[in-house]
Order: C-alpha cells, then sequence, then structure tokens
C-alpha cells in the first residue's frame, strides 16, 4: 500500500494543478476495458503515462500546476473502512504533519455504489496541495482509489469538479 500512497504524490507533483473549467456535463467517458468507467470533465485530457496501470485525467494547467484525477485498484482483504484506514496510515506515516484533514465522509456515485471520500491538503514543493480521495470497494477484494489533486487555494473551483465527476464513476464487470 505504501507504493499507493508515494505514487498518488509523485504523480501530483509530476503532472500538476488549477484550471478554469467548471465540470462534468461532457459526454466523453474513459472506460477501462474490464475495469471501470467515469465521465471526463468537459475540456480536460485523457493522458497515457508511461508505467502507470490507467491513463490521467488532467485539467488546464494555470500557475504551472493542472488538477489531475488518477486511479489506482488494489487488493485487499478487509473490509471497506479497514481499508481506509490501513491507506490513511499511509499517508500519516509518509506525510507525518505536514497534512491537515478537511474532511472524512460517506460518498455515493448516481447509479448508488456506496464508497467515502476523504480531503486533505499538504505542502509539497512549496504549494499547499489538496487531496480528494475517493474510496469504493469492487469484487473480488479490490479496490478502487480515485484522487482529485488541485492547488489548495483553487479548492473551491474543484471541489464541485470532483464529486461530479466521482459520481459517474461505475464498476465494468
Amino acid at each position: 500500500m505504501r507504493k499507493v500512497i508515494i505514487f498518488f504524490i509523485s504523480l501530483v507533483i509530476f503532472i500538476g494543478s488549477a484550471t478554469t473549467v467548471y465540470a462534468a456535463g461532457n459526454s466523453e467517458r474513459y472506460i477501462e476495458k474490464r475495469n471501470f468507467s467515469i465521465a471526463v470533465p468537459e475540456a480536460w485530457e485523457v493522458l497515457t503515462i508511461r508505467g502507470l496501470e490507467f491513463k490521467v485525467l488532467r485539467g488546464a494547467f494555470e500557475n504551472e500546476f493542472a488538477p489531475t484525477i488518477n486511479f489506482i485498484i488494489e487488493d485487499f482483504s478487509g473490509n471497506l473502512n479497514e481499508y481506509m484506514e490501513q491507506f490513511m496510515d499511509q499517508i500519516d506515516e509518509l506525510l507525518g504533519e505536514n497534512r491537515v484533514y478537511i474532511l472524512d465522509s460517506e460518498f455515493a456515485t448516481l447509479n448508488g455504489l456506496s464508497g467515502a471520500l476523504v480531503v486533505l491538503t499538504t505542502f509539497q514543493q512549496e504549494r499547499l496541495i489538496q487531496f480528494n480521495f475517493f474510496f469504493f470497494p469492487g469484487s473480488n477484494n479490490r479496490y478502487m482509489v480515485i484522487t482529485g489533486a488541485n492547488l489548495a487555494h483553487e479548492s473551491s473551483r474543484f471541489n464541485e469538479l470532483f464529486l461530479n465527476t466521482v459520481k459517474t464513476f461505475e464498476w465494468v464487470q
């Protein structure tokens, strides 16, 4: 699991934050064969990055940073709460006191898939970044973590976009 946490933080630093785009309303979907489907926010790019299992959704660069949405599927034999606890323990271990939890709540998609949302901020490369972690259980002990990241001072522009986008998430069976 530690590799997943390091991946998220590295990916945000590598890819970036901020755009003036609003939200879904885009009919384009990113469909990962045999895994999942999600709407792509209007005017965002779907990027293939060598070495990553899934594509990354990225908004426009502004102030040398672009918002991102990325995906990780992990195997875990416990329930959703146990998975989240272990995931957040790893975040705490990795970031130490360099993070502030803002929100921890239940979350559901438009098709009724129940999950959870955890929002936190952390300083990375002298920037305060907000991470929105969406957790969803799947079949065969699989868990999806969808991470929306943006500069924290832009959170009012992206909170609704991330919520509306992730609400369109569906497992593809």
